[in-house]
């Protein structure tokens, strides 16, 4: 199976504008709520991660019901509970990574989030990618396994918690993609729900991990300038996860790990000098630098491949209805001698291949029409030879 024309949750084809804005808006939304994160842990020097991630979920279940005014359902609750459950994993993971670790090496970790995309989507979609793909996910793979093995402040709890947080996500958004419970939610309701489920699960982990009572003793926990930093990286968390949700339901779920890994290849620059925790090494540097080429090569190659299936579709579209039925009932009957797929345009089918089906849809009809006058002109012969019979008689 190769990836199609992405649709929405609901069926629906979006064109490529409003796919490049689903992915601007996600990758903006990244950017921005990652460096205010990062900005609280290492130049706040507040560790205390989960009462962030407690504090962005009760900022989003607000806010997301006043706006979209979901109906209230125990069915949906039920259905939605798993999404909720990986969200909270996958957000406490990432926080404790962006506390860990400085953000290149950081960003060179997430792109494990590919690797693990298309290992869930093979064995739990059924879905295959070719080799361009893998060797763009190679190449990505590769320079942050140099990377790592050259990182001069090597921290394993970073390591883990940002290789937690790469499997979690790209758990979360398949399953953002194909939850039976989100076909008939809006972005912003589905939001409201997942934020107002792990809201129960956050307030238990603060608890057990006795945040509230060291959050005492933090010694700027008055100042106004953290309070406003605080304020924005909760605020934030908004964005990202509806820009998260929007991104994957018009796109498809590689696709917006794409995105993600562009959006770190400029936040790699910006991270190594903003926040003074990158120790510079040439290998490390290197394989950072070969992390970035592989996610830019791939995400270039991913929008050409867009345009040619959107072209293709578009020319389908021209061919008249009962040409298009014929063009069908043909590529059916192809499919049923030689087990090629039918929905050719879907299936990656070139331009030559599309014209030369098109040239045997011609062809054949006008072989039909051929026979048919043959046809007709032997049976005109056979009357004037009767009548000729008869007039000799």
């Amino acid at each position: 199976m190769v990836e199609g024309t992405p649709r929405s949750a609901g069926g629906v084809e979006h064109g490529p504008l409003v796919r490049l804005g689903a992915i601007f808006y996600f990758m903006s939304s990244s950017m921005l709520v990652q460096f205010t994160t990062k900005a609280v842990f290492t130049n706040y020097g507040f560790h205390f991660p989960l009462t962030v991630a407690l504090l962005q979920m009760a900022f989003i279940a607000p806010v997301s019901y006043v706006v979209a005014r979901p109906q209230l359902s125990w069915a949906l609750v039920r259905q939605l509970a798993p999404l909720a459950m990986v969200n909270v994993m996958n957000v406490v993971c990432g926080l404790i990574g962006t506390a860990g670790l400085n953000v290149p090496m950081f960003i060179a970790l997430r792109r494990f989030t590919l690797l693990f995309t298309i290992l869930l989507e093979r064995y739990w979609l059924k879905k295959s990618h070719d080799w361009p793909t893998l060797s763009a996910m190679g190449i990505m793979i590769g320079g942050a396994l140099m990377a790592a093995a050259t990182d001069l402040s090597f921290n394993p709890r970073g390591y883990a918690a940002v290789l937690c947080n790469d499997l979690l996500t790209s758990l979360y958004l398949i399953m953002v993609k194909n939850t039976p419970g989100s076909n008939g939610l809006s972005t912003t309701g589905m939001l409201f729900y997942n934020s107002m489920l792990s809201l129960p699960m956050l307030l238990g982990a603060v608890a057990l991990r006795g945040e509230p009572a060291r959050l005492g003793s933090y010694p700027l926990l008055w100042d106004p300038q953290f309070q406003l930093v605080l304020l924005l990286a909760s605020a934030l968390g908004l964005s990202i996860n509806h820009s998260t949700f929007v991104c994957t339901r018009v796109n498809e779920p590689l696709m917006t790990s794409v995105a993600g890994n562009l959006k770190n290849a400029i936040m790699t620059i910006v991270g190594a000098f903003a926040f003074g925790d990158f120790i510079f090494e040439p290998w490390n540097a290197a394989g950072l630098a070969v992390s970035m080429a592989g996610a830019v090569w791939y995400a270039m190659r991913s929008a050409l491949r867009a345009r040619q299936k959107s072209l293709k579709d578009r020319l389908l579209q021209q061919v008249p209805v009962i040409g298009r039925d014929r063009l069908k009932n043909r590529s059916m009957d192809q499919a049923q001698l030689t087990g090629t797929p039918t929905a050719f345009t879907a299936s990656g089918a070139s331009s030559a291949q599309l014209s030369a089906v098109l040239g045997m849809g011609m062809s054949g009809s006008v072989a039909t029409s051929h026979s048919r006058s043959s046809s007709r002109g032997d049976l005109h012969g056979d009357r004037q030879e009767r009548e000729r019979e008869r007039q000799q008689q």
